[in-house]
């Protein structure tokens, strides 16, 4: 469960706040061209979801960091099961792993998501001949985090210094933005083997992970 902002009122006029947030989408275009769009489309008040490049998105070690994690999830468990497999028979499993993400502070994902969630679910058949097993699968990425200005009291912003979570707040109870949602998908297959060691050795695992492309780059 995520932190949420202190209720702490700016004080100042609605417009003003406006004003502020459009000189912040344009000033950095330059620098963070991203997390200007997305506060644009905040302001804008559409409140539609948008879809973030994977691409852009898995270049952040926060991200890979996640995706990684929960892949380690999915390989232990699979290794798990494979060892309980008599010779001859074959498994389904299915199941989801959730990471949470904290982005480093100054870097772009940091101005677009600062706390996120990676969900990967992945389905996976495996089948023993003998000491071996045979495993593959797929597993499915969906990372999302609503876009709001509602957790903590501050964010420093390059050009203009520490700006009030409030100000995203009031902007929204006065119908001048919307929070929307962001999201981002990507799929990866995986094989792996498992052969059993007889005791003292315990089975060995290994595996191999692909990506499958997608129309979202």
């Amino acid at each position: 469960m995520f932190l949420r902002g202190f209720r702490r009122r700016t004080g100042r006029p609605v417009p003003e706040l406006a004003a502020l947030f459009r000189s912040i989408v344009e000033d950095g275009r330059d620098v963070h061209p991203m997390a200007s769009d997305f506060l644009q489309h905040f302001m804008d008040g559409a409140g539609e979801a948008r879809t973030l490049p994977q691409r852009w998105l898995r270049s952040f070690r926060a991200i890979r960091r996640a995706e990684r994690k929960n892949r380690r999830r999915f390989e232990r468990q699979l290794a798990r099961a494979a060892g309980k497999l008599g010779d001859g028979e074959s498994t389904w499993l299915h199941d989801h792993w959730d990471a949470r993400i904290n982005a480093l502070i100054g870097t772009e994902l940091f101005y677009v998501s600062r706390m996120s969630l990676l969900r990967s679910e992945g389905s996976f058949v495996l089948t023993r001949t003998g000491p071996r097993v045979e495993m593959s699968g797929t597993v499915r990425h969906h990372w999302f985090d609503p876009y709001d200005w509602d957790r903590g009291r501050w964010v420093f912003i390059p050009r203009h210094g520490f700006v009030p979570i409030a100000v995203g707040r009031e902007l929204v109870e006065a119908d001048e933005a919307r929070n929307f949602l962001m999201e981002a998908r990507h799929v990866q297959t995986v094989k792996g083997t498992w052969v059993d060691g007889r005791w003292p050795r315990r089975g060995r695992a290994a595996f191999e992970w692909s990506a499958v492309e997608s129309g979202t780059r």
